[in-house]
C-alpha cells in the first residue's frame, strides 16, 4: 500500500494534536505552556484564555506582581524563601517573551540580608512585591521587608510582618539589574501589596499600603523620579481594621479602594479623592473575604471587576465579580482551576493591547501563576 507523503503525514499529525487539545479543553495549557499533568488538563482553559507556571525553585513563593515592559515583553516578581518570613527569602524576577506562555528561569533580583539607604537595620527577610513602569522606561520595585532588630543575649526579636518596611529600588535595564533600594515607608509594620496608579504630574504616584501592627491602611503620594523614590504626603483611614487596599481610579485623582477585612465579614470599599487628600466613609460589599488580599481592573465598559477568594473561610477559589457602583457585585467565573488550590493574592494588569494578564500565589504559596484573559473570555465570564 503506497505510504502518504511527508506533507501529508505532518498535516494529519497537526490536526490530531488539535483536535485532542479542543477535546480536553487544553489548547492554551498544552499547546502553550508545555506539559501538565492529567488533573490539570481537566480544568483547562477555555478559548480565550492562557494559563501557565512562572518557574520557580521549592519553598514559598508568593507576593507577586507583574509589568509589562516598553518591548512588550512581561516581568514577574515575587518573594521567594523555605518559608514566609524566614532568612532565606529572596526576591525573584522572571521574563516571558510570548505573553506569558512560556517564561525564563527566575532570577535573583533582590538578595537576603539587602539593607536600604535609610535604614536602621538590614532586612531579616523580604516580603511583597509590586511594579511601576514609568513613562522613560524604567521599572520601580516597591517592596515589603522585614527589618532585623538583634538584641544582646536575646538574638534577633524580628520575626513577622510586624517589624515591615517598604523599600524602593529602580531598574534601568528592564529589570535585569536594580539599584541599591531607598527607605520609602519607615512606620513599624508598613507592607506594599497592590498596583502604584499614577497621578497628574512629573513622577507622582499613589501608593497604597498598610501597617501591620496599627491593622490600617493608608495611601501615600510617591515621587518615582531621578534615582531615589520620595513620599510627598501620607493619609491614613482610621478607625478600620482593614488592610492591603487596592486601588480602581475613576478620574485622575478619585479612586474606588478595596480592601481585606481581618474579620472575615466581606470584602470592603471606600472612596479616595487624592486632590483634597480624604477619605469617605467605609462600606461593605455584597461579597465574602476569608482575610485575604483582592485586586481589581476595570472592564471595557468601565465597570468594577474583582479578583477575590469567593469565600469567608477558604483561599480554594480565586474568581471574578463585576459591579457598576463599587459595592453591588455580580459574582462571575473562576479564574483559576482545582489543580491552583489554595489560590490567593492576585495582581492584574492591563496590557496596551487590551487584554488582561494577573499572577496569583498557587498550591497554597508553592508556585506563582500567570493568566492572560481577553475582553472575549471576560464577557463570556459574565455571559
Amino acid at each position: 500500500m503506497p505510504q502518504p507523503p511527508a506533507a501529508q503525514i505532518a498535516r494529519q499529525a497537526a490536526a490530531a494534536l488539535r483536535s485532542l487539545c479542543l477535546a480536553t479543553r487544553c489548547l492554551a495549557a498544552l499547546c502553550l505552556a508545555g506539559p501538565f499533568t492529567g488533573a490539570q488538563a481537566q480544568a483547562a482553559a477555555p478559548p480565550g484564555i492562557v494559563r501557565a507556571d512562572i518557574p520557580a525553585p521549592p519553598g514559598e513563593n508568593h507576593g507577586a506582581a507583574i509589568a509589562q515592559l516598553p518591548s512588550g515583553a512581561l516581568l514577574a516578581c515575587w518573594y521567594s524563601g523555605k518559608h514566609e518570613e524566614d532568612r532565606s527569602v529572596r526576591i525573584l524576577c522572571a521574563r516571558s517573551q510570548t505573553d506569558g506562555a512560556a517564561w525564563s528561569a527566575p532570577w535573583t533580583a533582590v538578595a537576603p540580608g539587602d539593607r536600604a539607604i535609610g535604614a536602621a537595620a538590614p532586612a531579616k527577610s523580604l516580603g511583597n512585591v509590586t511594579l511601576t513602569v514609568t513613562p522613560d522606561g524604567r521599572v520601580w520595585m516597591v517592596h515589603g521587608v522585614i527589618q532585623s532588630r538583634p538584641l544582646p543575649i536575646i538574638g534577633e526579636t524580628c520575626r513577622n510582618w510586624a517589624c515591615g518596611r517598604i523599600d524602593a529600588r529602580v531598574s534601568a535595564d528592564a529589570g535585569r539589574t536594580w539599584s541599591r533600594a531607598t527607605r520609602l515607608v519607615d512606620l513599624e509594620g508598613a507592607l506594599p501589596r497592590a498596583e502604584l496608579k499614577p497621578l497628574p504630574g512629573p513622577g507622582a504616584y499613589v501608593l497604597p499600603f498598610y501597617e501591620e501592627t496599627a491593622q490600617r491602611s493608608s495611601i501615600a503620594a510617591v515621587s518615582l523620579a531621578g534615582s531615589r523614590a520620595g513620599v510627598l504626603w501620607r493619609r491614613p483611614l482610621e478607625g478600620y481594621r482593614l488592610i492591603q487596599p487596592a486601588l480602581a481610579p475613576v478620574s485622575a485623582t478619585r479612586f474606588r479602594v478595596f480592601f481585606r477585612d481581618q474579620r472575615r465579614q466581606g470584602v470592603y470599599a471606600a472612596w479616595f479623592d487624592a486632590g483634597k487628600g480624604v477619605w469617605s466613609e467605609v462600606t461593605r460589599t455584597n461579597l465574602p473575604n476569608p482575610a485575604a488580599a483582592v485586586d481589581v481592573f476595570a472592564d471595557a465598559a468601565g465597570r468594577f471587576v474583582l479578583i477575590y477568594n469567593p469565600s469567608a473561610q477558604t483561599r480554594d477559589v480565586l474568581a471574578l465579580a463585576r459591579s457598576a457602583d463599587g459595592t453591588h457585585f455580580t459574582p462571575g467565573c473562576e479564574l483559576s482551576t482545582p489543580a491552583d488550590a489554595p489560590a490567593a493574592y492576585p495582581s492584574v494588569i492591563r496590557g496596551r493591547d487590551g487584554a488582561w494578564r494577573a499572577v496569583f500565589s498557587a498550591t497554597g504559596k508553592g508556585r506563582i501563576r500567570f493568566v492572560r484573559f481577553d475582553s472575549v473570555w471576560l464577557a463570556k465570564c459574565f455571559g
